[in-house]
């Protein structure tokens, strides 16, 4: 197989490959293929048959973004000085 690539890219890879991160080209481009099939079966909608709500990742998606949004919360709680006061 031959792979023609845009010369950023084959100088990355390349860069990668002489930095140790990768033992050849064909191993960078191995991983980054693998990279690129997770991605995008992680993209695709996965169909719900129980509940017809689409895509089970999306939902994974947001519950993430709510546990973030709710760490900030707490994160902007603590940094309240007010709150620290005794009301006993």
């Amino acid at each position: 197989m031959t792979i023609h690539l845009p010369q950023d890219l084959e100088n990355s890879l390349r860069a990668e490959v002489s930095s140790g991160h990768f033992a050849s080209l064909d191993d960078a481009m191995a991983e980054a293929v693998r990279l690129l099939l997770r991605d995008r079966t992680q993209r695709q909608p996965e169909a719900s048959p129980n509940t017809g709500l689409g895509s089970i990742g999306a939902m994974r998606d947001a519950a993430d973004e709510l546990d973030e949004i709710v760490a900030d919360a707490y994160r902007k709680r603590r940094e309240e000085p007010w709150r620290d006061i005794s009301v006993e």
